[in-house]
């Protein structure tokens, strides 16, 4: 299927490897022109030689919890391919711990990364966006919204907001022909997931419970869920969550 993304210009945080790098490589698979930011510029260089895309990808290295970091990465974007048609807000992970002994600090640094660095880039871009007739923002959250857990706490809240800032974001971005959606990822065979996972054996039966579908999902999985709904083939889906997770959320909504 032809996503009809040939030339569009993404922006795509958190881009340096997991679901970001991925849905970097399937935008530019689809023709797209992206620039992948992060904070490690290892990482992203590496996504950059995993595209050989040559000069459809560009690499900025930044601490998106800096209001000055997110107007440049998006000022690199506008210098680099000449505006900004589509953002993947995906940077950013939140840290599990007991909730006694998670510190203020803990809980404003993932905020403030994680919830307040999707919020200053989509900020920063809808008046972009506007001026070049519209765009659209995808947020990749996380099931932790849908799925209250006392050792998972910070994530939980993060993605509630998230989820609740997607509809309210859709509202305002229809003004300015700005489309939002979210996604909620479930387990993904992410090296993160794999932090927190069981070795050997073990791993193998953890992933089998992991969801009813007997398995972790795959990057490459939501790459393509987000490729499609930041294309026109998805152009009335607005304000939607959109849950991938293999079916492990139980609840009717998400």
């Amino acid at each position: 299927m032809d996503l009809g993304l040939k030339d569009k210009i993404a922006i795509v945080t958190g881009g340096s490897k997991g679901i970001g790098r991925a849905v970097a490589l399937a935008l530019l698979a689809e023709g797209a022109r992206v620039l992948v930011c992060a904070r490690g510029q290892q990482a992203l260089e590496e996504t950059v030689a995993a595209a050989d895309a040559g000069g459809r990808i560009v690499a900025a290295a930044a601490d998106l919890t800096r209001p000055d970091a997110i107007e440049a990465v998006v000022e690199r974007c506008r210098s680099q391919f000449g505006g900004v048609d589509i953002l993947v807000n995906n940077a950013g992970s939140t840290r599990p711990g007991e909730f006694l002994k998670l510190s203020d600090e803990a809980w404003m640094e993932d905020w403030s990364l994680k919830f307040f660095g999707y919020v200053r880039m989509a900020r920063e871009v809808i008046p972009i966006m506007e001026a070049s007739g519209g765009g659209v923002i995808v947020n990749v959250i996380g099931t932790g919204a849908l799925r209250p857990a006392a050792g998972f706490m910070i994530g939980g809240a993060v993605n509630a907001a998230l989820n609740h800032f997607t509809k309210a974001l859709a509202d305002e971005g229809a003004r300015h022909h700005v489309r939002v959606v979210g996604v909620n990822p479930g387990p993904i065979m992410t090296e993160r997931l794999l932090r927190f996972m069981p070795r050997g054996e073990e791993l193998e039966r953890a992933m089998r419970r992991s969801t009813p579908l007997g398995r972790a999902g795959k990057p490459e999985e939501v790459a393509d869920l987000v490729a499609f709904l930041a294309s026109d083939r998805a152009a009335f889906i607005h304000g939607a969550n959109v849950t991938i997770d293999g079916g492990a959320n139980p609840g009717l909504m998400g």
